[in-house]
């Protein structure tokens, strides 16, 4: 990224926005756009001004729902995607107002491996069938789950850097 590695942690997300012309083609593609209380070009706007602190730890930023779609419009493939992720996770880093889902999805994580725990499947019929009806193998967590761990949150904390 651009100037991304001479900026401070908190204004990683300037590298991006700082190459962003307002065209308005990520606003216009995105689907979440009506239900945003800023679109995605203000977004980038802030970002480029400087003003992003009103958005951390706002519902703005979760609003996002990660389609893309502003990705493929942009001209200078530079788009609010990468600075609403980042402001996501700069929210999260300074423990700052985030989705309590978001919680339960790292906990889930770090103690099975996985987003969530297999579930039963309705057939078209409305019948539900176990993996263990259908034949399939049982779902297993991590074989060492404190190795695991510790692989998890040595990534967190390279993240954070």
């Amino acid at each position: 990224m651009m100037a991304v590695g001479r900026l401070s942690r908190d204004k990683l997300y300037l590298g991006v926005a700082e190459q962003c012309t307002q065209c308005g083609k990520c606003s216009s593609g995105c689907p979440a756009a009506r239900s945003l209380a800023l679109r995605p070009r203000r977004i980038a706007l802030m970002a480029q001004r400087g003003e992003v602190e009103g958005l951390l730890g706002s519902d703005v930023i979760w609003s996002c729902t990660q389609c893309h779609q502003c990705m493929e419009r942009c001209p200078r493939e530079v788009t609010p995607y990468d600075i609403i992720i980042y402001l996501q996770n700069l929210t999260v880093r300074r423990g700052l107002h985030h989705p309590r889902e978001l919680d339960t999805l790292m906990e889930a994580v770090r103690r099975l491996g996985a987003i969530q725990q297999p579930q039963d499947v309705l057939d078209d019929e409305f019948e539900s069938h176990t993996r263990d009806g259908l034949g399939l193998p049982g779902v297993r967590g991590p074989k060492n789950p404190e190795a695991f761990r510790r692989a998890l949150q040595l990534a967190r904390e390279e993240a954070g850097r």
